[in-house]
């Protein structure tokens, strides 16, 4: 039958177009990853953390400090005094005590410690920028993962609407065949529960599609009632090479970045706690004004003083209970533990990134093996729909053939959208995702 033909829609080529639902506003990935670094939440708790650590960036290891000191103290004192000659007296005194002057502080020399302490502030600030990068690389990795499944389910709802449609046919044509006399009640209702199934099989495809959607919001951290349509293809990359991702990843991955910054930061522990070794010196200065009042005294009421002061002060350490030695001791199993840990994260790397890739090569290869069987299914499909309008074809056959169309194409989706996940996740760890 002709028009049996024309419903079924063979889905054989690498890239699989998306004929779906109608949305106001349409998405490609890369505009959903412009709204997702604006508007997702873990970006955005990375970039205020970011900015925290740019804040700490300063010069304040070098800097003087200045202040301004006030102090006012009054002394009310009661007393009551007898004499030898039998004599008493009740004595009262009140003093006020005024203090006000700045103090100026700046030190020289402190083993270089200063040095060390700008130094790794500046590496913090490093590795604040490589977690943000990190947080943005998960965000991609995790968006666009939703993206291409949001493709691929689109794609399966295209394919179980196909099979509603050639169960609907099918049913349609029981119903005349049953008014004819030709084939029994049973097979009627056979053809009957397929099609109610296949109609509950979209349902809860379409069902799958929009929950789906809803995801895809959340990692994008927009509104929900946005309506967001996605029409895209995925076209997975067939070039990539073992060697060159593992060459770039040992130079670009960002974990391994960060853990080198880690060594980086390790080793300035170990120079300030060096520095704790060297003398301190310091200059301070200020100046003093003081004023006494004491208007109760029989003798001196009044006394205002005021002078400059300044000097240098020189402190050596000399034995604190081995805790200098310790520390250092401490800092240096810190630097010999970052260089086992960055061998460590390493080697998992390349474990990962080897895994990662033999799922890569398969599934590149799974889909040219599925794009063969869903063409061989859809001849099958094709031919089988003509003999069940004959009557040489069984129901039972007829929707084996059915099955065996719709499985070969859903492997042919699965296989593209995993060697598409696997090469966003190889190019992640090849420090390449953007």
């Amino acid at each position: 039958m002709k028009g049996t033909s024309k419903i079924i829609v063979l889905i054989c080529a690498l890239g699989i177009t998306l004929q779906g639902r109608t949305q106001e506003v349409r998405y490609s990935l890369m505009d959903c990853i412009e709204r997702a670094l604006d508007e997702n939440f873990s970006v955005r708790i990375a970039r205020n953390q970011l900015e925290t650590v740019q804040n700490n960036v300063s010069l304040s290891p070098f800097l003087p400090s200045l202040s301004l000191s006030a102090r006012q103290t009054q002394t009310v004192n009661h007393s009551y005094q007898e004499y030898s000659d039998q004599n008493s007296a009740h004595v009262d005194s009140r003093t006020d005590d005024y203090r006000i002057g700045p103090n100026f502080s700046w030190r020289l020399f402190d083993g270089f410690a200063m040095f060390s302490s700008y130094a790794k502030q500046k590496e913090l600030l490093a590795s604040g920028e490589l977690n943000f990068r990190l947080s943005v690389e998960n965000m991609v990795m995790e968006l666009s993962n939703q993206y291409y499944q949001i493709i691929t389910l689109h794609n399966q709802v295209d394919l179980v609407q196909q099979l509603v449609d050639i169960s609907r046919l099918r049913y349609e044509q029981a119903l005349l065949k049953y008014d004819l006399g030709a084939i029994s009640g049973l097979e009627c209702q056979q053809a009957k529960i397929y099609f109610n199934a296949d109609s509950s099989s979209l349902l809860v495809q379409k069902q799958s599609l929009s929950n789906a959607y809803v995801k895809l919001c959340r990692i994008m951290g927009v509104s929900y009632d946005l309506r967001i349509s996605i029409q895209d293809t995925i076209v997975p990359e067939t070039r990539l090479t073992l060697d060159r991702l593992q060459a770039s990843m040992l130079q670009k991955n960002t974990e391994l970045l960060l853990m080198k910054q880690g060594q980086t930061v390790s080793e300035y522990d170990l120079k300030l706690a060096r520095a704790s070794r060297y003398p301190v010196l310091d200059f301070s200065s200020g100046y003093t004004l003081s004023a006494v009042n004491t208007p109760l005294s029989t003798s001196l009421r009044y006394n205002e003083t005021n002078g400059f002061n300044w000097g240098f002060s020189l402190s050596i350490p000399l034995f604190n209970g081995y805790t200098i030695n310790r520390q250092i001791k401490n800092a240096r199993l810190g630097v010999a533990r970052a260089d086992l840990q960055y061998g460590q994260l390493e080697n998992n790397l390349v474990s990962s990134l080897i895994q990662e890739y033999n799922v890569y090569v398969n599934n590149v290869q799974m889909i040219d093996f599925e794009s063969q069987n869903a063409e061989v299914a859809y001849s099958n499909v094709d031919a089988a729909m003509e003999k069940y309008r004959l009557g040489s074809l069984s129901g039972i056959e007829f929707r084996d053939i059915q099955l065996n169309y719709l499985n070969a194409v859903d492997r042919k989706l699965r296989a593209i959208y995993q060697a598409k996940l696997s090469e966003v996740a190889l190019l992640v760890l090849a420090g390449e995702l953007f």
